[in-house]
């Protein structure tokens, strides 16, 4: 069978990717001020009159620092709408936005996009996500958060606001009980207070580790004023005392912090959070090697907690995802938030059908009913309220190679 094409349209980039699914090619184009671009992969027939479509704003960082996650996300939703419409009469295009890793640039486009899309979805991170999910709410209309872990945008960004993906609370949790019973009670505890989800994280986490795990934080560091290439000198003190590290961190620093802490303590396993789900934790750059990128070794003695595993042995409906995914962009998913931004989108669409509207109340009040969802990063439900309870997936690093933990 033909693939169908779908439209996507955007006020923010021109942005091309194409691969082929199933024997054509998928051209997600988002040209600037475009509406319901055509392209050939969802045109509908000439024949057959085109069915209005129902208008979803997807919004993450394309460029700028969060984008090695953000991109993976937003080509996660395009799929799934993509696949949607090749099999329903229901039609939806998507308006995609670059926020450009900025939350003052996030705000900005999402006023705009909350006039012209029934709904949003979008958001990888929690800062951009409690400034901008408002200017949906504000007007009525539902968002469903694609990998924004802060447990609590939902009560922040107002009614309407779902989650896609599991909270801080509940990854600090994993990570802390993880930690404690593999390797002991004693840790040293490096995050950002510049940021709401390294600090959320990282509150949660010392909460577990003390409160119920009777653990101890020897020591922890501060990104904001030991910044990641300075920290190694620190990490000699305390080497002794902790069992382990934990680190909530922006993905743009994970680099140079395993640099720092391998050069000080080539040995001492670290955990950290979900942002670690990215191609900088499979090699560890040397603490000589500057901008040589080549001056690495495969990384090891390395956790991380995440939102699906994708690789050998993955559930059903995750294999499926990763075979839709690279037959589509030609490459399999580099990470979870893929498979977050594509059940993001499933979500919002089986709510927009249940509703049999267009209405966002109507739309919101579907996705609130949400039961059983079987998605790719596992199964969601609304019922105990709008963050649901999923499985936090612990990935290791061995010899630079991803393997399932727990």
């Amino acid at each position: 069978m033909q693939a169908q094409m779908y439209a996507i349209r955007s006020s923010v980039a021109t942005i091309v990717r194409a691969s082929a699914i199933t024997g054509a090619c998928l051209a997600a184009a988002c040209t600037p001020n475009a509406t319901n671009t055509p392209n050939t992969l969802n045109a509908t027939p000439a024949s057959a009159p085109a069915p209005t479509p129902t208008h979803i704003a997807v919004l993450d960082s394309e460029t700028g620092p969060m984008s090695p996650i953000g991109i993976t996300a937003m080509r996660g939703a395009q799929l799934a709408i993509a696949e949607h419409n090749r099999a329903s009469t229901l039609r939806f295009d998507a308006e995609c936005i670059d926020t450009q890793s900025s939350s003052p640039r996030a705000t900005e486009v999402a006023r705009a996009a909350a006039t012209r899309n029934t709904l949003g979805i979008g958001f990888t991170d929690s800062d951009p996500a409690l400034v901008a999910v408002p200017e949906f709410t504000r007007v009525g209309k539902p968002f469903v958060v694609i990998g924004a872990t802060g447990p609590k945008l939902p009560a922040r960004c107002g009614a309407g606001t779902f989650l896609a993906c599991f909270g801080d609370d509940a990854q600090a949790i994993a990570a802390a009980d993880f930690g404690a019973t593999h390797f002991g009670k004693r840790t040293l505890v490096i995050f950002d207070s510049r940021y709401e989800y390294t600090r959320t994280l990282a509150n949660y986490f010392r909460s577990r580790i003390g409160n119920e795990v009777g653990g101890t934080v020897v020591a922890e560091f501060d990104l904001n004023f030991t910044h990641a290439p300075a920290i190694a000198p620190h990490l000699v003190a305390p080497a002794n005392k902790a069992d382990f590290i934990f680190v909530a961190c922006m993905p743009e620093d994970i680099a140079e912090i395993l640099k720092s802490i391998r050069s000080a303590l080539p040995e001492t396993p670290i955990i950290g959070g979900d942002t670690f789900d990215c191609a900088a934790v499979l090699h560890t750059p040397s603490a000589s090697s500057g901008s040589n990128a080549n001056a690495a070794s495969p990384t090891n003695h390395m956790w991380f907690t995440t939102h699906a595993w994708l690789g050998a042995g993955a559930s059903p409906a995750a294999q499926a995802f990763v075979a839709a995914y690279s037959t589509a962009y030609g490459t399999p998913p580099p990470n979870a938030f893929a498979a977050l931004g594509y059940d993001a989108a499933r979500l919002a669409m089986d709510a927009c059908v249940r509703a049999g509207s267009d209405d966002p109340k109507a739309i919101a009040a579907a996705l609130a009913a949400t039961t059983n969802f079987e998605g790719a990063t596992g199964t969601i439900s609304y019922a105990n309220g709008p963050v649901p309870k999923k499985r936090v997936w612990i990935i290791s690093v061995s010899n630079g190679t991803l393997q399932l933990q727990k």
